[in-house]
């Protein structure tokens, strides 16, 4: 903890305005992916797959998705997206 601290209202004195902008949208961001995966909880009638197809049908990424959904990876996500092909089964010889 620095000795001197800065006045109220003058912690942002040293930094630009673009990064101070920069900084308040994180915040706004992390806060909006809270409150919509708490839609998602408190809405029991809402399957994951169903959830993850509404918010790409909105516009967002695969990645903005898992990010909302609390995953790491948009790879983690794309198997709710798109359908896989069904192997098909191969004929025996005999």
């Amino acid at each position: 903890m620095p000795f001197y601290q800065k006045p109220r209202g003058q912690e942002n004195m040293g930094k630009k305005e673009e990064e101070i902008k920069i900084d308040e949208k994180g915040e706004i961001v992390k806060r909006l992916d809270a409150l919509i995966r708490l839609f998602f909880e408190s809405n029991p009638q809402m399957d994951k797959t169903t959830f993850v197809k509404t918010l790409y049908s909105t516009g967002l990424s695969p990645l903005e998705i898992a990010k909302i959904t609390g995953k790491s990876k948009a790879s983690d996500v794309s198997c709710y997206l798109y359908d896989k092909p069904k192997k098909k089964k191969g004929k025996k010889n005999g």
